[in-house]
């Protein structure tokens, strides 16, 4: 039972702290009445300990004591920090975690050009949802691959032709032509991708055999 009393029992710096702060609220200590020798001691004193020194002994006695129980504790003032007072250059490499930034507070305006680099994303982490509408053009996907293939077609005949990609390409655009070019003598009835290439099919009317040409683009 003497050990539990002992440990609840104040510290030192707190009772100190408790009498400085004490002191500053209640002002000057009273002297003792009809007693000379307590009044003037107690003017001397009233003059002495300025109520400013008093705060500055009693903030210390209780930053010592609040360190000796709790060494490792750490208070933010975030409300004394002026804005923009936290430059870049006061930030240590990597103090700024993912886990210390709410959701959505990075937005594009805060991101310098070309600060997000191709080794800064994750996998799959530009989706299509991501895009604005028309943001990537065909240039910037890389060089395109032209492949073509050709068939005869008989007068008054109709016929269909068909190119596919190399692999490791992708289609992404298709079409035909024929020997006379964008002529009604040789009309293109179809023209549409199937799988990875592409189909046109046309009508000759000119009189004579023609060639027609299915063409795809590949990336």
């Amino acid at each position: 039972m003497f050990n539990r009393v002992s440990q609840l029992r104040p510290s030192p710096a707190i009772v100190v702290s408790f009498v400085a702060v004490s002191a500053l609220i209640g002002g000057t200590a009273a002297a003792v009445p009809n007693d000379p020798d307590s009044q003037s001691t107690s003017q001397a004193t009233s003059q002495a300990v300025k109520k400013s020194k008093i705060r500055k002994i009693a903030t210390n006695k209780a930053n010592k004591a609040i360190t000796q129980r709790a060494p490792t504790l750490e208070v933010l003032f975030a409300q004394t920090v002026a804005d923009n007072a936290v430059a870049t250059a006061k930030l240590a490499d990597n103090a700024v975690t993912t886990a210390k930034l709410a959701d959505s507070a990075v937005t594009a305006a805060k991101l310098a050009d070309e600060a997000v680099t191709t080794a800064k994303l994750a996998d799959s982490a530009v989706t299509s949802a991501k895009m604005a509408e028309q943001s990537v053009k065909g240039r910037e996907l890389g060089p395109t691959q032209v492949v073509t293939n050709g068939a005869g077609i008989a007068n008054n005949a109709t016929n269909s032709v068909a190119v596919a990609c190399p692999a490791g390409t992708q289609m992404v655009s298709g079409g035909g032509t024929t020997t006379l070019g964008g002529n009604d003598l040789v009309p293109m009835l179809r023209s549409f991708p199937a799988g990875n290439g592409w189909v046109v099919t046309y009508r000759n009317l000119s009189g004579a055999a023609q060639t027609i040409t299915a063409i795809a683009n590949c990336l």
